[in-house]
Order: structure tokens, then C-alpha cells, then sequence
């Protein structure tokens, strides 16, 4: 068998071995036809927004877990710590080296005479190597990347939960500014109507001309009401078209939303969050990583048993026979000194997992603070509602007896002009109202991991 022959058969089998992956990391390198949804912009098209209906809550949340790129970016954490595992575990295999070599080398005899010797040499060796025994180092180390990858998971479910939420509190907000909207375009007309009689009661002589200026001024406020809610409007729709993932400014409408309702109180949601809220579960797993972390630092203190076994091959020549050797053995390895770096290490280690703890009780505490504005908000909008609806009932019927009272003569524009910014903010505290009491269920499903 010739050397050349022999380094051709390895060479080929390597390349076998790794040429699928390799083929994989290319084409994600060079093809675009493989790139996921987060790894470019999709347009509205291929994110499926219909402009031919409504679109649901329940669809446009589809829509943003398929485009934003921040689940990508949780998904491929996900997958980094699965290998990083694959990876750790492979410690308890042995691990294996191969090499071939040819030397060769001139001997000149006399440097006045131009005679040389040229002599070579062919050599190869295989070696395994494996760790017996190394009192539960790489057990912990296998341990924190379990962890580890939990704790992705976990962090995956919070990125989710997190668009949903946002996609969420931005279609609620777009809600409001259209509703808020659509009372100031219906006070512009009011207004609008009302300038008009007045500038007819003035041409008859049955009002002043302060009534004719003042009911255009009620009219350009109104207007410039309507231009600020309509900007509101535009905000809106470019804020819900990012918590999408989007790019452009589809024209679609928005439809019907089902939000759960939670009647619970603090306490029992935070129970319900210990047990569902994908944030605190991934800072339980750090926990144990930095426990787990205590554990490799100690097991470092201790000797090492290993066992080799290697083999070489070597002759003059690329022909048969070499010459062959074995080699094995076992070995102990103990480090005596190193500065105290194993005893830093264990002192480090355990101050990570105070501070692990630590930042999970932070979390928990501000769980449960968010939870108590959240319950509180939405009680408090409940109400608010209500008292709202009464307020637009109330202020839509004085509205009506104040018109009716300024075209006999009986009311002023002023009373007619407060009548109507009555019973214009009472519509918008039912729209607010109603809106409030939505997000704030809203907030407390995120909350809790719902």
C-alpha cells in the first residue's frame, strides 16, 4: 500500500464524515432560499395579513410568533445550548488522534565535495485517551448544561409571551386611538353644525358677533382634537405593524379580540405565576447551574484517573513491513499548586448562586408588584366604565336641552360650547375606560405566563 493511498483513504473518510454538515452551514451561509422567518422582513403577503377582512387578535398574534425576529433569535438560543450539551456529554467518550508523516532529510559528508545523502521516513500513529474517573467534575459540568438548556427553553416560552404581549397592548392601543378618533371627528361635526347656526342667527340678528368667534374657535379646536387623535391613529398602526415583525404599512382593518378575565386577587396570581411564568422558571434553573457550578469547583480539587492507549507505525519506505509499538497506561493527575485558584473558584462559584438566588427573589418581588398595579388598574377601569357610561348617558342628554334651550334664546354659546366638551369627554372616558380594564387583563396574563 503506498503512503499517497493511504492519506487519500483518510482524507476521503474525514470528508464523509462532516460533509453533510458542512453542506448545511454553506447553504446558510450563501442560500437565501433557506433562511427562516426573523432572518429577513417578511412582507404582509407572506406573513398571511388579510386585506379583505378583519383581522383577529387571535390571527395577528399568529402572525407576529411566525415574523418577529426576536422568537428566531430565542429559538436558536435554544438550539446553541442543546449542542452546547451534546458537547459536554461527549466527555465521557474516549477521544481519538490520528496522524501520518514524512520527513526526509540530506546528510552531506565533505562541504568540497557535492556528494549528499538523501534519507526519509514514514510514520503514523493512532492514540485514545479517556478519563475513568474524576470525582464528578464533568457530572456537574453535564448537570449546569442540562440546566442551561431548561433555563433556554424556559427563555424561549418568555420571548413568545412577550410578543404576544406586545402585539397585544399595541392592538388595544390602536383601539383606543381610533375610538378617540372617531369622538373627535363626531365633535368636529358638532361643532361644525353648530357654527352654522350661529353664523344664521347672527345674519338675522339673534346672536353677537362674539358668538359667531367663539363658535369658531370650538370649531378649530375640535379640528386640531381630530389631527392630533388621527396622528395618534398613524402611531398606533406603525407600533402593532412592528410588534408584527413588519416593515411597511399593509391597509387592514382590525377585528374582534377574546380576552380572558381574571376575578382573582394579588395572591392568588402569584401563585399562578410561580407555577406558569416562563421568566422565573429559567432563573430557577440558573439557580441550580450556579449550584451545580459549586459542585465542578470542588470535584477540581481532586486527582484525575485516566487510561491511553496509542499505537505507531513507522519505516523507511512507503512498503510493507514497518515497524510497529503499542503503548498504554493508566494515569493519576493532581494538581499541588496552582496559586489557589481551585479555592477562588469555590469561593466564586458560591457567591454566583447567591446572587442567583438573589435575582430570582428580585424577580419574584417584582412580579408581584406589577400584579398589584395590574389587579388595581383593572378594578379601578371596571368602575371607571361604568361611571363613564352613566357621564355619556348624562351628558348626552344635557347636550340635547342645552341645543335645544340656545335655539329659543335661553342658553348661551358658552353653555352650549361646555355642554358639548361634557358630553365629548364623557364618550372619551368610555373609550378609555373600556381600554384600560382591557390591557390591564391583558398585563396580568403576561403576568403570569398565560
Amino acid at each position: 500500500m503506498r503512503y499517497s493511498s493511504l492519506l487519500c483513504i483518510l482524507a476521503c473518510g474525514l470528508t464523509l464524515v462532516g460533509c453533510t454538515t458542512v453542506k448545511e452551514a454553506r447553504k446558510v451561509q450563501n442560500d437565501p432560499e433557506v433562511q427562516l422567518p426573523g432572518e429577513y422582513t417578511m412582507t404582509a403577503e407572506q406573513a398571511g395579513l388579510r386585506t379583505d377582512r378583519p383581522m383577529s387578535l387571535a390571527e395577528l398574534e399568529a402572525i407576529a410568533l411566525k415574523c418577529n425576529p426576536t422568537v428566531l433569535q430565542a429559538s436558536i438560543a435554544v438550539n446553541q445550548a442543546m449542542l452546547a450539551l451534546q458537547n459536554t456529554k461527549s466527555q465521557y467518550l474516549p477521544t481519538a488522534s490520528l496522524s501520518a508523516s514524512h520527513n526526509r532529510a540530506t546528510a552531506n559528508r565533505d562541504r568540497r565535495r557535492e556528494t549528499t545523502r538523501n534519507t526519509g521516513s514514514y510514520s503514523g500513529s493512532l492514540g485514545l485517551n479517556l478519563v475513568l474517573f474524576d470525582f464528578g467534575q464533568r457530572s456537574a459540568v453535564i448537570k449546569q448544561a442540562e440546566k442551561d438548556f431548561l433555563a433556554a427553553n424556559e427563555e424561549y416560552v418568555a420571548a413568545k409571551n412577550q410578543v404576544v404581549y406586545t402585539v397585544r397592548k399595541a392592538f388595544f392601543e390602536l383601539k383606543r386611538n381610533i375610538g378617540l378618533h372617531d369622538v373627535a371627528v363626531d365633535a368636529v361635526q358638532q361643532y361644525q353644525d353648530h357654527l352654522e347656526q350661529v353664523k344664521l342667527k347672527r345674519e338675522i340678528g339673534a346672536s353677537m358677533d362674539y358668538d359667531v368667534i367663539k363658535a369658531e374657535v370650538d370649531y378649530q379646536n375640535a379640528r386640531l382634537k381630530e389631527i392630533t387623535t388621527a396622528n395618534s391613529v398613524a402611531t398606533g398602526w406603525a407600533d402593532l405593524n412592528q410588534a408584527l415583525g413588519l416593515m411597511e404599512y399593509p391597509a387592514y382593518t382590525l377585528g374582534e379580540a377574546e380576552v380572558h378575565e381574571y376575578t382573582q386577587n394579588a395572591d392568588e396570581l402569584m401563585e399562578l405565576a410561580r407555577n406558569c411564568e416562563p421568566s422565573l422558571a429559567a432563573m430557577r434553573y440558573d439557580v441550580e447551574v450556579a449550584s451545580a457550578q459549586i459542585d465542578e469547583a470542588i470535584a477540581a480539587l481532586y486527582p484525575s484517573l485516566s487510561i491511553s492507549l496509542s499505537g505507531s507505525v513507522s519505516g523507511p519506505n512507503p512498503g510493507l513491513p514497518w515497524l510497529w509499538n503499542l503503548n498504554g497506561g493508566l494515569s493519576l493527575a493532581e494538581t499541588l499548586f496552582n496559586g489557589g485558584r481551585n479555592l477562588r473558584a469555590i469561593r466564586l462559584a458560591a457567591n454566583s448562586l447567591r446572587l442567583a438566588r438573589s435575582r430570582y427573589a428580585a424577580k419574584e418581588q417584582a412580579v408581584y408588584r406589577n400584579l398589584i398595579v395590574a389587579v388595581l388598574t383593572m378594578n379601578r377601569a371596571k368602575q371607571s366604565l361604568e361611571v363613564a357610561k352613566l357621564s355619556e348617558k348624562s351628558a348626552q342628554q344635557n347636550l340635547d336641552i342645552v341645543n335645544e334651550k340656545y335655539k329659543h334664546g335661553k342658553a348661551t354659546a358658552v353653555d352650549r360650547t361646555d355642554a358639548q366638551v361634557s358630553y365629548s369627554t364623557a364618550k372619551a372616558d368610555v373609550v378609555t375606560a373600556h381600554f384600560d380594564y382591557l390591557e390591564a387583563q391583558t398585563a396580568v396574563a403576561y403576568l403570569i405566563g398565560e
